[in-house]
């Protein structure tokens, strides 16, 4: 431990809390990243966060310096995501519960009693050190990894984060879940294998391809708002693979292939009416590392109101083969997005 950090922990047990905020605030952002790849949902994350830090500080007196304080912290984030999981069902996209659905916007019943998988935005992760670190954690945060890893038993998904993602040694893992090197190295052979079936393994990405990465997302994201924001879908039809699965939880409901999601997107149901120019406006918003959205639809002669989140799966030649939408509008705000638009 070094000697600032072991002074703040001997300030933070006497009672100062200035001192506990320096030791534990620069982990925020990683905490909350860990527990949304745990949980599955952001505002399930936040309240581990928040539960995590006041049982930290609660149980301080019991911390002995010969281990990292950041470890101790994981530890006690662990164990909080984990009682939160007890009980709980996986989250879930649409596919994984239900058959495509015939093109045209949703006509069923929202299902609000699916826990529903959720997007996390790149604004609320941590800063890495350098670009490779850069595409290593966007790729740990994908979508298809975090719900691949909702598969995973829960104490199996916190051992492959915690090593494979976190690279806590194998020593320390079995520390944090109170098990056996043996234990965890298995419990380890097991996650790896359902993480390959359900093909969530994370893209591996060399340090120079960061540049074109960060340019090919932004295009994707540009190309995707020109076209809600003037009604000409033109660019980004011809931009979708033609296997292009297009999801919409609340609803049991997803599309299948590229035709399916043309016809909805210009659908007279989408737009009330023909695709034109002022009926939505686009936020560019880089969620779970990877392009997307936040869309405002105006109804009228009002303002422009939150309606859905997009996130967009680009493959390496710079097509979308996946835009998964989540209605939730309250997210906006709780990611700092305004409340409305000015038309």
């Amino acid at each position: 431990m070094k000697k600032d950090e072991r002074a703040l922990v001997e300030a933070a047990k006497g009672g100062d809390e200035a001192a506990f905020r320096a030791l534990i605030e620069p982990l925020d952002r990683e905490l909350a990243a860990y527990s949304y790849r745990m949980l599955g949902g952001y505002q399930d994350a936040e309240d581990a966060l928040q539960e995590a830090r006041l049982k930290a500080w609660r149980h301080l007196a019991s911390y002995e310096p010969t281990a990292s304080f950041r470890g101790w912290v994981y530890r006690i984030t662990t164990n909080t995501c984990l009682d939160l999981l007890r009980g709980r069902r996986r989250r879930v996209l649409p596919p994984d519960v239900c058959p495509p659905a015939a093109p045209g916007p949703p006509t069923t019943e929202r299902r609000e009693d699916i826990a529903w998988l959720e997007p996390y935005p790149d604004d609320r992760l941590p800063t890495p050190a350098s670009p490779e670190a850069r595409l290593r954690l966007q790729q740990s945060v994908r979508l298809s990894f975090v719900r691949a890893v909702q598969l995973l038993p829960p104490r199996q998904r916190a051992a492959l984060v915690l090593h494979d993602v976190l690279d806590f040694s194998v020593d320390e893992v079995a520390t944090m879940l109170k098990s056996s090197v043996p234990a965890i190295n298995s419990a380890l052979q097991r996650a790896r294998a359902t993480i390959v079936r359900a093909r969530g393994v994370p893209e591996r990405g060399a340090p120079a391809a960061h540049e074109h990465v960060e340019a090919r997302d932004a295009e994707a994201a540009a190309c995707f708002s020109r076209a809600w924001e003037t009604g000409d879908f033109d660019e980004l039809v011809a931009s979708l693979t033609r296997d292009a699965i297009l999801t919409m939880p609340p609803w049991l409901y997803w599309l299948d292939g590229r035709d399916a999601v043309v016809e909805t997107m210009l659908s007279p149901g989408t737009w009330d009416g023909a695709p034109r120019p002022g009926r939505y406006r686009v936020l560019a918003c880089r969620m779970n590392g990877q392009p997307g959205g936040l869309a405002y639809v105006r109804f009228g002669d009002g303002p422009f109101v939150p309606v859905c989140m997009t996130v967009l799966t680009v493959t390496g030649d710079g097509r979308v083969s996946h835009l998964d939408t989540f209605v939730l509008p309250d997210h906006f705000i709780a990611w700092g997005f305004p409340p409305t638009l000015d038309a």
